[in-house]
């Protein structure tokens, strides 16, 4: 019977055939001379059991290196959380010390600034202000203070830019701080003051103003001014500027109209665009107030005295050395009518050049070779005529009137 057993110097398995103890053998893997010992016999075979690592081992370890992982993350966390506190804390000293050094240089907004900072920084970190209550009156007075120089820095300049949004500006500060609640209402009271005096000032000065239409800016500077004004004092003196600009139009209006005329190229819109702005600044010139671009009082150029009104006729007239290719006529009327009566007038027209100057080589010499009507070369014959009612309708504008006040005050300074 075979069987076998450990070395007991290398622990290697020496295996044996014919069991006898007592007999001695040599190792295979130390080669040194063994003596059999004692094997019993067991049925079905002996077997050395291998010794074998618990299952829950690898898992206790994984669990153990999570739980140091956990415990190291935590601790960062930490650490960079103190870290970060306590740069915010230095941050809050330097922001104090920062404010007290521009008090000290007389710059109050700028230490109030600083100041408002670290009282926002500290909440935020949950640290508390080293004598919280005398920095919160430091910034109480700090407040007052500056407000006090703005206010004297304001009235300074009422009269040179009036700085209405620099008050605008003060007038919602002291009205969201509440260190400045105390000084709210005299802030207030100032600016209304303030603005009541230059909505006065602009009336004013437009009454006394002989241009209507200096005077109707400085009427639309009061209105702008006034809307900032409680209702009543706001209605009042709105109700005063409109009476004012009411009596501008009254002595000095003028519409400007355009009177159907007739087309074969242009558009009424097309001589409009170009035509009114060029009777608007010709009349304003010469003492006219022409309506405003904007809605504001333009209902009360209804009672204008004075109407400007221009006529545009166009038609084709005769032909282009020989073809067929037609040549434009413009005709203009301008007429001023005062209160019903027509005052001045006059009549420019023009008519094609022949030959058209600049006229590009390739169409003259398509006009040359061809008696058909060609469509760009009567664009172009109209755009002759054009250019030059264009510069015809300018030159009638220089030649207008002046309002007749305007004259008589002119003869009277001459004199």
């Amino acid at each position: 019977m075979d069987g076998e057993f450990a070395c007991p110097e290398c622990g290697q398995t020496v295996k044996v055939r014919r069991l006898g103890p007592g007999r001695q053998v040599r190792c295979g893997f130390c080669n040194r001379l063994l003596e059999v010992p004692f094997l019993p016999r067991v049925d079905g075979g002996w077997k050395r059991t291998r010794f074998t690592r618990p299952r829950w081992v690898p898992w206790a370890w994984w669990t153990l290196a999570l739980a140091l992982m956990g415990v190291v993350g935590t601790a960062g966390v930490q650490l960079l959380v103190r870290g970060e506190r306590a740069a915010r804390v230095r941050a809050i000293d330097r922001l104090i010390e920062s404010s007290k050094a521009h008090e000290a240089e007389g710059r109050l907004d700028l230490a109030l600034i600083d100041l408002d900072s670290a009282l926002e920084v500290a909440p935020a970190i949950g640290e508390p202000l080293d004598d919280a209550k005398s920095v919160r009156e430091r910034r109480r007075d700090l407040a007052r203070r500056d407000v006090g120089e703005v206010l004297r820095k304001l009235e300074s300049e009422a009269d040179a830019t009036k700085p209405v949004g620099g008050w605008l500006n003060l007038v919602a500060r002291v009205g969201a701080d509440r260190d400045l609640a105390p000084i709210r209402k005299e802030v207030e009271s100032r600016f209304l003051e303030v603005l009541n005096a230059w909505v006065d000032e602009a009336a004013r000065r437009a009454a006394k103003e002989p241009d209507p239409n200096a005077a109707f800016v400085l009427c639309g500077e009061g209105a702008d001014l006034a809307i900032h004004l409680p209702p009543p004092d706001q209605e009042a003196a709105q109700a005063r500027l409109r009476d004012i600009v009411a009596a501008l139009v009254g002595r000095s209006g003028v519409v400007v109209e355009s009177a159907p005329g007739e087309y074969v190229v242009g558009t009424p819109a097309g001589y409009d665009q170009t035509f009114r702005p060029q009777a608007v600044e010709a009349l304003r010139a010469k003492g006219y107030l022409p309506p405003p671009k904007t809605s504001r009082w333009s209902d009360l150029w209804s009672a204008a005295p004075y109407r400007f009104v221009y006529t545009i006729r166009e038609r084709y007239e005769g032909t282009y050395l020989g073809t067929q290719n037609r040549l434009a006529r413009i005709e203009a009327r301008l007429t001023l009518v005062d209160r019903g009566r027509e005052s001045w007038s006059t009549q420019p027209n023009a008519r094609t050049i022949v030959p058209v100057p600049n006229l590009p080589s390739y169409l003259a010499g398509r006009l040359a070779l061809s008696q058909d009507r060609n469509e760009e070369a009567e664009r172009r014959l109209y755009d002759n005529a054009l250019s030059q009612i264009r510069d015809r309708f300018r030159h009638a504008l220089a030649i207008i009137p002046a309002r007749p006040s305007t004259a008589a005050v002119g003869r009277s300074g001459g004199g």
